[in-house]
This record gives C-alpha cells, sequence and structure tokens, in this order.
C-alpha cells in the first residue's frame, strides 16, 4: 500500500450540465449520473480497488456494495490535494463476467449557488467545482486490470436531485434510462491516500411520538440527530411524499429556523436572507419522494440532516410500515472514557459526546445549517477532543486543510476549506487571529499528545510564513483583527457586538502566536531567539497597556481573567483568587465565551477550584447547560441564551476535558511528546463516589479509579512504565500506597 499511488485510469464523469443564469437551474430535476464497465475474469485473486471521486460515490460489483461507507468524499481543497481509498473487493468478484458500478452524488464538489447567509455562494467561493467524477484502478497482482476510461459507459439515476444541505428528490420507479459513452477528465491532481476514519452508520432510533397537526404527521424521535431517515411505506403510483426536517418544534409548529441552510429565510432583525435566484425562500432540509405503486424503500444517500422532528407530508400513520432515523457521522475511535455515579454529570458527558460526533464529517463543522470547519471551532474544543477521541491522523488532514488555503501573504482562512467567510480578517481571505491560531495550536498539540516530530517539520515552512507576516503587520492595527471571544453571555447572541476585553484578547493572541511557534522551532532546533524576544517585549507591554491598579486585566471580564492567568501575565495564584470572586459576583455562572471557557476550565483546576466549575455544570438557572438539555434533545445548543442559535451545536463542548483532568486527574503536561508526561491529580468531588477513566495514549493506556468509601477514598492507578508521572494531591488528604491501590484518608 502506498500514498502516492499514479492512477493508470483518467477521471471520467456525466455531462456538462448547463444551469443557466446565475446557476439557478441547479434546483430543477437532474438525474444524477451512474458509471458502470463489464469485465471478464479468467479467476479469482486478491484484488483491490483504488478509487477517488469528486462528489459522493456507492460502489457496487455484481450488485452488491463493497463498502458501507457514507458521505465518502474527504472534502478538502481539491486543486492541492484528493484522497483516494483502497478496498479489498476480491470477494465481489466472480469467474467470468462482471460489472462494477458506480452511483455519483453532488457532495461538495457540485454544490448549490445558495447563498449562505445571503452572501457566500460555494460555487462562486470554492477554488474548485464541477460535475461529480471518479477515477479507479482494479488490481491484481500488482497488475491494473482494469481502470477507468472511455470505454465506460454511464446512465442516469434516480436522484433528481440532491443536496448536501437541501436534501434529496427522488424517483422511486426502477428507471432504465439509455446507454451513453462516459465523458472524462484528463486533469491531473496530486493524490493521496485517505487515511481518516470513513462515515459510518452508527445507532439506530425509532419513532417516540407520532403527532398530528394541521401541516402533516410530526414525528418526534425524542433526541437530536445528525444522519439518515429510513422509511418503508405503502403509496400509490406517483404519490408525492415530502419530509421536512427540523431541531425543534413548539406550538404544534415545526420550528425550522435553528438550522435553515445558510440561515436563508431567516428573518434577523427587518432583514429576511436571501439565497439567491432560483433558491427555495426557506433553507428547509426536505426530502421529496416520488413513490411506485405498493411497496416503497427509502434511506437517504447523498445528504444528512440535523433533526429531532419530521413533518411527513403525503402519507397518513397507517400507510407507514417501517419508520427510524440512525446517527451518521466520521467513525472516530473514542480513546477516552470518563463514567461518574453521578446521573447529571453522566449526561452532561454523553451530551457533550453526542453533540461533538453530530457535526463531524469528514472535518469538525459547527452545525447543520453551515456544515463549515471553523479555526475557531477547533481550538476550543481541541483539549476535550484529544483526550476523547484517537485524531492522529484526522488533525493531521484538517492542519494541511488550513495549510493548502494560506495566503500569499501568509494568512489562514477562518474556515478550511476557504468559502468566502473572513469575518474581521487580516487580509483577503484571511480570518480573525484566534481563528488563524488554530494552524500552529493544532500543530503543537499534535506532537504533545502523538509525538510526530516529522508533522512539525513538514508544516514549519508554513508556520514560519505565517508568524513572519502577522509580525510584519502594524501591531496596532492586527490586534483588532480580532473578534474576540465569540458566544459570551455577555454579548446574549448578538453577533456584532463587541465581545468581552477584545481589544485585550487581540493582544494576548499574538503573544500565543509566538508561544506555539517557539515551542516548535525549539523542537525541530530552530532560532527562535527573536520570537522570544518579541514574546518578552509583548508580555510587558500588555501589562503595562492592561494591567489595573488592583491587579486584574482590561474591562475585568471573566474572559480578561482567564486568558490573563493561562498566559502568566501576573501571580496566577492571587488573580485566581479574584477570579473565582468574580464568578461568585456573576452568581456562579460563567459568562466567557469559547475561548475564555476553555480556559477557564484550565486555570480553575490548575488552581483547585474544581469546585466552582462543578457548581457551574450543575447549576440550575436558566442559564447553564442543564437548561440546554431540559427539553430532552440529548444535544448541545449554540449558545446559552440569544436568537439564531443552532440546537446541535458542540463549541461549548469543552467542560469534557474537565471530566479527564480534574475528576480523572491525568493532566498532559504542556512539554509532554506523544502523552508521556502527565501529572496526577483528581478532584475528589463531595457529590461523586466512584470515578472510572481510562486513555488509550500512544505509550499505552492509563487508568484512574477512584471509589469513596466512608472517610477513605480508594484510588487505583495504572500508568504504562514509559510515561513520567508526578502525583499532587490536595493538603486536605494524607495518603499510603498498597500495592497498586492509593488509599486517600481526608484530615479530619
Amino acid at each position: 500500500m502506498t500514498d502516492d499511488y499514479q492512477f493508470k485510469g483518467c477521471w471520467i464523469k456525466g455531462y456538462d450540465r448547463d444551469y443557466g443564469q446565475d446557476d439557478s437551474l441547479y434546483y430543477q430535476d437532474h438525474r444524477n449520473t451512474i458509471v458502470f464497465k463489464q469485465f471478464y475474469m479468467k479467476s479469482i485473486k486478491a484484488s483491490y480497488l483504488y478509487i477517488a471521486t469528486l462528489g459522493y460515490s456507492v460502489i457496487s460489483i455484481n450488485g452488491k456494495r463493497i463498502t458501507q461507507d457514507e458521505l465518502n468524499l474527504v472534502w478538502t481543497q481539491f486543486q492541492k490535494c484528493v484522497y483516494y481509498d483502497i478496498y479489498d473487493v476480491t470477494s465481489f468478484l466472480q469467474i467470468g463476467q462482471n460489472e462494477i458500478q458506480i452511483e455519483l452524488g453532488n457532495g461538495m464538489y457540485n454544490p448549490s449557488p445558495l447563498r449562505l447567509f445571503g452572501k457566500y455562494n460555494l460555487r462562486e467561493r470554492l477554488k474548485e467545482i464541477g460535475e461529480p467524477r471518479v477515477i479507479c484502478d482494479l488490481i491484481q497482482d500488482e497488475n491494473v486490470i482494469l481502470s477507468s476510461d472511455e470505454s465506460w459507459l454511464m446512465k442516469e439515476g434516480q436522484f433528481l436531485f440532491d443536496n448536501l444541505y437541501l436534501g434529496e428528490r427522488v424517483d422511486l420507479h426502477d428507471y432504465e434510462s439509455s446507454f451513453q459513452s462516459v465523458c472524462t477528465d484528463q486533469v491531473k491532481r496530486h493524490m493521496q491516500l485517505n487515511k481518516i476514519p470513513p462515515i459510518r452508520r452508527k445507532d439506530t432510533v425509532l419513532p417516540k411520538k407520532y403527532i398530528k397537526t394541521n401541516d402533516g404527521l410530526v414525528v418526534d424521535f425524542g433526541e437530536m440527530i445528525s444522519g439518515f431517515i429510513n422509511i418503508e411505506f405503502q403509496a400509490q403510483d406517483y404519490q408525492h411524499i415530502i419530509l421536512q426536517y427540523s431541531e425543534n418544534f413548539k406550538d404544534g409548529v415545526m420550528d425550522y429556523h435553528t438550522c435553515l441552510a445558510g440561515s436563508v429565510g431567516e428573518q434577523i432583525q427587518d432583514f429576511t436572507v436571501n439565497g439567491g435566484l432560483g433558491a427555495p425562500t426557506m433553507g428547509i432540509q426536505k426530502d421529496e419522494l416520488i413513490a411506485c405503486n405498493g411497496y416503497n424503500d427509502y434511506t437517504n444517500t447523498f445528504t444528512y440532516h440535523s433533526f429531532r422532528y419530521v413533518l411527513i407530508q403525503g402519507l397518513h400513520q397507517e400507510d407507514i410500515k417501517s419508520l427510524s432515523a440512525t446517527y451518521v457521522h466520521t467513525d472516530l475511535k473514542q480513546i477516552g472514557t470518563v463514567r461518574t455515579d453521578n446521573a447529571i454529570l453522566t449526561q452532561l458527558y454523553d451530551a457533550a459526546m453526542r453533540t461533538k460526533l453530530n457535526n463531524v464529517h469528514g472535518t469538525f463543522e459547527d452545525c447543520a445549517r453551515e456544515r463549515l470547519g471553523y479555526g475557531g471551532d477547533m481550538v476550543a474544543l481541541a483539549i476535550s477532543n484529544l483526550y476523547l477521541f484517537d485524531l492522529e491522523e484526522f488533525y493531521k488532514k484538517i492542519i494541511r486543510d488550513f495549510r493548502y488555503e494560506q495566503t500569499e501573504n501568509g494568512g489562514i482562512p477562518e474556515t478550511a476549506p476557504y468559502v468566502g467567510i473572513q469575518s474581521n480578517g487580516t487580509g483577503q481571505g484571511e480570518g480573525p487571529l484566534l481563528w488563524q491560531l488554530v494552524y500552529p495550536y493544532l500543530t503543537y498539540k499534535h506532537y504533545q499528545y502523538y509525538g510526530d516530530k516529522s508533522l512539525l517539520e513538514e508544516e514549519y515552512p508554513y508556520l514560519l510564513k505565517q508568524i513572519k507576516y502577522l509580525l510584519d503587520y502594524d501591531l496596532e492595527k492586527l490586534v483588532h483583527c480580532c473578534l474576540g471571544d465569540h458566544g459570551s453571555l455577555l454579548i446574549a447572541g448578538q453577533f456584532r457586538k463587541p465581545t468581552p476585553d477584545k481589544l485585550f484578547l487581540g493582544y494576548c493572541t499574538v503573544l500565543l502566536f509566538l508561544k506555539y511557534n517557539i515551542l516548535i522551532g525549539q523542537i525541530i532546533n530552530q532560532d527562535i531567539s527573536l520570537y522570544q524576544k518579541r514574546y518578552d517585549e509583548l508580555k510587558l507591554m500588555i501589562i503595562h497597556k492592561f494591567q489595573n491598579d488592583d491587579g486584574t486585566f482590561g474591562e475585568g471580564t471573566q474572559t480578561s481573567f482567564a486568558f490573563a492567568i493561562a498566559l502568566q501575565l501576573t501571580s496566577s495564584e492571587l488573580l485566581c483568587q479574584k477570579f473565582v470572586q468574580k464568578i461568585e459576583a456573576d452568581q456562579g455562572i460563567f459568562n466567557s465565551g469559547i475561548y475564555g471557557m476553555v480556559l477557564t476550565y484550565e486555570v480553575l483546576n490548575r488552581y483547585g477550584y474544581n469546585d466552582v466549575i462543578e457548581k457551574w455544570l450543575l447549576q440550575e438557572s436558566d442559564i447553564g447547560y442543564r437548561a440546554m438539555l431540559k427539553g430532552g434533545n440529548k444535544a448541545l445548543a449554540e449558545l446559552f441564551v440569544g436568537e439564531q442559535l443552532s440546537l446541535n451545536h458542540a463549541m461549548f463542548a469543552s467542560y469534557q476535558q474537565w471530566y479527564y483532568q480534574a475528576l480523572a486527574g491525568i493532566q498532559i503536561c504542556e512539554d509532554a511528546v506523544g502523552f508521556n508526561k502527565v501529572k496526577l491529580s483528581p478532584y475528589f468531588s463531595k457529590i461523586v463516589n466512584h470515578v472510572e477513566c481510562s486513555i488509550e495514549t500512544k505509550q499505552g493506556t492509563i487508568r484512574s479509579l477512584w471509589q469513596r468509601e466512608g472517610y477513605r477514598i480508594i484510588w487505583k492507578l495504572s500508568i504504562p512504565e514509559s510515561i513520567h508521572y508526578e502525583i499532587d494531591l490536595n493538603q486536605d488528604y494524607q495518603k499510603e500506597i498498597s500495592d497498586d491501590e492509593m488509599i486517600i484518608y481526608t484530615q479530619g
């Protein structure tokens, strides 16, 4: 198996379509393309299909689907890289005549012209788009025995329309179109072996309730799902069935506004978001089925939906023979688990997990209405994700996604792939500072958790280009290229209102850029003296410019406390005491945005204020995680308060790291290489009697289990020999070690 296989075949596809003025005809019926080829096998030996698609594909040999991978386009900047897969297809072949068939769907390669937020047309913004296409070689005994070329044929499929955001329109009749020769594309693209996990179907959920409304039959699945619908039903010939999906249902009607594609149709103040010429007035996730007479069976193929509720129009409940929903997401390997005997903490942990997985399809996305990889969200969730999932190959792919979109100046986009969004960015095609931080931050975190020095060496020239660009920028202008602490309660969901301590964060973010570039440079033996000098100078400047007489910084918000303590701008222990007083004055509510929030969990744990975090997680006011979950969605919302919020959004799921760092007490050290150095300092919560945690690391599995027994706590540890560790217990406890157990006694 090779990472740089050179295909013998060429790209094959259907006809290029004329979508009319402003691509407005895209939304009309255009049957999808199926390419196929018959071939003869004299004998059966180990055979492998090397294949890449631009667009989605379903691959069958002799009528059998060869893989359960779903939505299998690995989205990236296609002019820089196209990923290919290798499948063992030996068991699908037969002696004699065979047929391979590849059904194509649009995916992110042939997006709609729908204007996200009324502005961003992916057909105009993406570097490369086109009709879906495929390239493949069938290899036996290292010989290519079949390739995609002009000898293949094509026919039309059952899909009249398919779009990742808007859904599918499907003719369920058996359809036989005429055969035609395929079109070919001779463009040579940089091909790379796909090493990230595939997207797969996971758990299936049955309806919890059927609700008859004036608009039709509403099905409540009782939890928030990102995935497919599966329906079997009886119908008349050419009966039309419409399925509309929503995250919310209130006052007896479907409420679509939290998941409208690109917010199209959303009323924002006195402005209605318009999707452009030919677009639907509302970007509702919708599937339309044209039934055949009698039994019909349908499951999504080229889209996924975010929903708890489905409005079914055109069918009576008694016509439905079977109905379910299936979670569909990247099949990330879970390496970290934490279980406690506290039901609410368990519920919160599971909700964070569910929401993260709901929004990972080849990259970490934000939510259904955007489905974009925002660097800022990835920074906020990186630590919790790294404790939870094996992301070694996945993060490599994401890091390269951002590098592929680096501008000539050196800036990094707000999202990768770049779709035109550059809110307050440093330049054309570039994002704001905390979003650009994703590049050095994830690169260093990858080394800290996985120890792959070659990745640092591969990325360093591009990291160097970025940091040089930012340091050559006028500092007084650069620090204003900042959106600040996104999502803070203090701005109540008003995106354009200044975030807490925005200017202070601008300076702090430049300091963070220097920090991670210094760390990376040291590891690969680069001269970092200039950066260290700039770091020291900037740190003194920030202290002089922003420190108040009482020792606090900036506007004295929770955000400023979290950043100042994390960057050690002053005596962190003393400042953390003031931070706790500030939180108490705010009624125990954490009101930072997504960046201040993750740093709050870090610093309060580090200085022994885990009870403050615990009270925040468990508090029962109208603002908090329990309020998010009270409707039964089992998933987190985008914001604690405010309008235009998604109800299936993971950006505030960073609290999951606290379970590992505090309840289990496993804290990876900043200078760890491949998780080889940890501090063990568990928080023995008074409302928890049992905690069990395990983490699979590059060094082996760490296990931490503690059980309260009266005034004693029995703490069992298992640490691989290659991991250097230190144990740091609160002075309120004393310990003795007996074999593999550590018995902790509470004083008094």
